[in-house]
């Protein structure tokens, strides 16, 4: 299990800023992310089948990095498996979802069939910073070892591989951020974000770094600071879907609405954007207060459109109905 080289649960901030406004409270909301060990984007379909320890208990076609969502039973025990074209089949281990948890999320690492190195494969990607493309093969090694203890849910293995990497090579942004990671996982939000602050103090080009510390202000409301780490990262790459759709919920909760409304037309150009669609819903419900239920009534039907079997589903088709019935003469 691992994260993209764009961030880290940038879908978690929005079902926590959405599920409080839009009333879902049943059971538990469970996200899956699914990325690559080489962390090249996934292109294809891909199948995530959620299971108990009786079974199947449902399966969701994703598209991409699109997370996959699950309402799930809280105090009950699940495992997950991942497979699609261009990757393999990957089970993890049993998870519990606590008995007083309203959303969970998991991140799985699954490996490419051709099976390139992490380096080979992330040169090109447009988030790299130099020190990125310098790694030496030992330091390069030991994260693709902890990488793989993290995909098999060995937090302090996958740890204990990450220190050796920054050992290797005290620039290992990536090194850093992904302990950062693990501390989000064991809740220790201040090690968290002394982590991903020496991240980017080690590479201020390390992009992901930025939007984990932009996350963490969105959950803590601290809208300023989180809109300043934004607007770098914006800067130095504007077609960073993550960032864009994160800032969509800084303005958002700032009231900043024509400046949240313009992003949100930023993050649908975007490519995929879909992942993201949980935007739409923002917007629809400013445009609706704004008295503009034409554009409302079509927000929501583009986040309906993108993620039909989105768990916010039923409430967005809801305040869809309700405006549809008002625009009848």
């Amino acid at each position: 299990m691992a994260r993209s080289l764009a961030s880290v649960l940038v879908l978690l901030v929005f079902s926590s800023f959405l599920v409080a406004q839009m009333g879902v409270r049943d059971n538990c909301e469970l996200h899956v992310r699914v990325r690559i060990s080489d962390e090249r984007g996934i292109e294809s379909t891909v199948q995530v089948q959620l299971l108990s320890p009786q079974g199947v208990v449902a399966t969701v076609h994703v598209n991409g990095g699109e997370p996959a969502q699950f309402q799930v039973e809280n105090g009950k025990t699940y495992r997950l498996t991942v497979s699609g074209k261009g990757i393999e089949t990957f089970t993890t281990s049993y998870f519990e979802i606590n008995p007083l948890e309203r959303e969970h999320t998991e991140t799985i690492q699954v490996k490419p069939d051709n099976q390139k190195t992490a380096k080979e494969s992330t040169s090109g990607s447009p988030t790299i910073s130099v020190s990125e493309m310098n790694i030496p093969k030992k330091a390069a090694a030991e994260m693709n070892k902890g990488l793989d203890a993290y995909s098999k849910g060995d937090m302090e293995k996958a740890a204990a591989q990450f220190e050796k990497a920054i050992a290797e090579y005290p620039r290992y942004a990536r090194a850093y951020d992904m302990l950062g990671v693990i501390a989000i996982k064991s809740s220790d939000r201040i090690k968290a974000r002394e982590l991903f602050l020496k991240s980017v103090q080690t590479d201020d080009a390390f992009l992901p770094a930025y939007v984990d510390l932009a996350r963490l202000d969105v959950q803590d409301q601290n809208y300023a600071e989180s809109e300043s780490l934004l607007a770098k990262v914006i800067a130095m790459n504007p077609s960073m879907a993550d960032a864009v759709a994160l800032l969509t919920i800084t303005e958002f909760a700032n009231k900043e609405y024509d400046k949240a409304l313009l992003d949100v037309q930023r993050t649908h150009a975007l490519r995929n954007h879909e992942q993201f669609a949980e935007v739409h819903i923002m917007a629809g419900k400013v445009l609706r207060i704004q008295n503009h239920p034409a554009e409302a009534i079509a927000q929501f039907q583009l986040f309906l459109k993108e993620k039909p079997d989105s768990p916010l589903g039923e409430s967005v088709r809801q305040a869809l109905a309700s405006l549809t019935a008002g625009q009848r003469p």
